[in-house]
């Protein structure tokens, strides 16, 4: 009678475990998790890996697979356990119109030299502070990040710069506006 009663006991919290990870990727806690992970939060992407789903990348390089018509970029799939595709996207490296800054490279250079400030309490440090960062479909800046630095004070005015930067001309591929990676170097000079 108790190895029976275990039997159905271990039954009902296997059905129980079942129903709930069912009604959370349905509902609510995965669709909540996935939403906060694909915007960039942490610790929701974590939960969303452990517990939810995966995340796919798939890269395309037009010189490696020259058959392929599209350009160089990167395909991000965010996808719950049962195979449901949640959000889906792609980040350009190279397109066909590449984002400009106000229609030139001098427009940029003199933003980055009218607002980039020589960090206070450093003296004789200078150097490049590579930032890395997305320009949307809309033309704004996201997900800027450091590539490479020469100090946080230097870094953290970077990536400040960056935050703070006024909508681009988004690039577009065949016509089509869509999201395209940039690296842009910040130099630190003692005047």
């Amino acid at each position: 009678m108790e190895k029976i009663m275990r039997k159905i006991n271990f039954v009902l919290l296997i059905s129980i475990l079942v129903n709930t990870r069912l009604v959370a990727q349905e509902g609510g806690y995965c669709a909540i998790c996935s939403r906060e992970a694909w915007a960039g939060d942490s610790a929701a992407l974590n939960k969303f890996m452990n517990g939810c789903g995966v995340i796919d990348t798939v890269s395309y390089d037009s010189l490696r697979h020259p058959a392929k018509t599209n350009l160089a970029y990167q395909t991000i799939t965010m996808k719950l356990n049962d195979g449901k595709v949640v959000f889906r996207d792609s980040v350009y490296f190279v397109a066909d119109k590449m984002p400009s800054f106000n229609g030139d490279d001098e427009a940029l250079i003199k933003y980055l030299s009218a607002n980039t400030h020589y960090p206070a309490g450093e003296k004789t440090t200078e150097g490049t502070v590579y930032v890395s960062f997305i320009v949307e479909k809309d033309g704004s800046v996201n997900h800027a990040r450091i590539v490479r630095g020469i100090g946080e004070k230097f870094n953290s005015e970077a990536l400040q710069v960056m935050n703070k930067m006024p909508r681009w001309e988004p690039g577009s591929n065949r016509g089509t506006p869509v999201r395209v990676q940039m690296n842009i170097p910040v130099r630190f000079s003692i005047q």
